[in-house]
């Protein structure tokens, strides 16, 4: 965010030292580029929006958590971290946030000390105004979707003045599941047309433009578009990542349906693999899941036959599904299963005496391959 950047920028010209501005859990909300100091810790933290558990940790047994005033926190070469000049940003009797100068020579006079803890203190009220701004966007967020048409619609009105949006344009909701995104919110800067809220179970919830979300971008240039910047992101966070995009719809007004697409959006995105983007439009006979709860969809669609068949013939189940998403085309089948074309005959003849369903009944293969679709999905 500009104004945070601005006081990073003003910390590490008083002391003369780079400095970086991160939150209580380590997550870079701002740094500048004074002097030329750095290691692995502040490479990283800016490249990357972040440390890593062993990282934290370490510092948290510093005793990093109890200071209230300036302290200096040893180095450790094996771990690639020189010495480092802490300030809390605090406000209201409570840490907001971590300022961080490197200072590698013990340079820093500590007769700076008291004007850095000043403009800390300016971070910590900033962060904690951000928070209350964040609180009140959740609590707009919660009455347009699950209040009464009178609260809603006032709502709506405040939600749109707050995302730069006019109440009578289409919008969707686009939920995203992705470590401590939830937590990063309140200090990331405003986007025309975009409003983002903590959503329920620690997601967050895009409400946005409809024209603004690129499905073609894949999940980086989705949530880039979105104002989103993931820095330079690791496999394994990647692999946390989880999009799920509601429906457009006319208006602020019909926000609820598009939440409640995005958030069964988001259930066929889970189990699937790392950066998994899902969107209501594209799920198919998948949006049943969004009509009844997962054991109620369970015992009505899945047969007992069919469920242990997917758990103790994962090959014949796998074989099934390849086959009547093929059209039961058996030419098709073995050539993305990779085995011949009597395997797959074979393999179907156990999957009909398994299941007491017949391939060749149009009732019965609609039922199965409805099972076979949704059981991933239903625990």
């Amino acid at each position: 965010m500009a104004v945070l950047d601005d006081l990073a920028d003003e910390i590490a010209a008083l002391l003369h030292a780079p400095c970086t501005i991160e939150s209580l859990d380590f997550d870079l909300l701002a740094f500048s580029g004074q002097g030329d100091a750095v290691d692995e810790v502040r490479r990283r933290s800016i490249l990357e929006r972040g440390s890593t558990p062993e990282v934290r940790a370490w510092f948290d047994a510093q005793g990093i958590r109890a200071a209230t005033s300036p302290v200096r926190i040893p180095g450790d070469a094996a771990r690639g971290i020189v010495t480092r000049l802490l300030v809390p940003a605090v406000h209201l009797g409570r840490a907001q946030a971590y300022v961080w100068l490197l200072d590698p020579d013990a340079a820093i006079d500590p007769a700076l000390w008291p004007e850095a803890a000043r403009l800390a203190e300016s971070v910590g009220r900033l962060l904690h105004l951000m928070e209350r701004r964040q609180d009140h966007r959740d609590e707009l967020y919660r009455a347009v979707v699950e209040g009464t048409p009178q609260t809603a619609a006032e709502a709506a009105a405040d939600l749109a003045a707050a995302a730069g949006l006019r109440l009578d344009e289409p919008v969707r909701c686009v939920v995203v599941e992705r470590p401590a995104l939830a937590e990063q919110l309140a200090s990331r800067p405003p986007r025309p047309g975009v409003v983002w809220v903590r959503e329920l179970e620690g997601a967050s919830t895009a409400v946005v433009r409809s024209g603004a979300v690129r499905l073609d971008a894949g999940v980086g240039g989705l949530l880039a578009g979105l104002g989103l910047g993931l820095g330079r992101r690791l496999p394994d966070v990647d692999a946390a990542t989880r999009v799920g995009v509601g429906p457009s719809v006319g208006s602020l007004d019909d926000l609820a349906r598009s939440r409640s697409g995005a958030l069964v959006a988001l259930r066929v995105a889970s189990p699937t693999p790392s950066g998994a983007l899902a969107s209501w439009d594209e799920l198919g006979p998948l949006a049943l899941l969004g009509v009844a709860r997962a054991d109620e969809l369970r015992r009505t669609v899945v047969p007992s036959t069919v469920a242990r068949l997917t758990a103790e013939a994962p090959d014949l189940a796998r074989t099934a599904q390849v086959f009547l998403d093929a059209a039961g085309n058996v030419v098709t089948t073995a050539a993305e299963l990779g085995v011949h074309r009597q395997t797959v005959y074979h393999r179907l003849r156990q999957v009909e005496e398994r299941t007491g369903l017949r391939l060749d009944d149009g009732a019965d293969r609609l039922r199965l391959h409805l099972a076979l679709t949704l059981a991933p999905f239903l625990g």
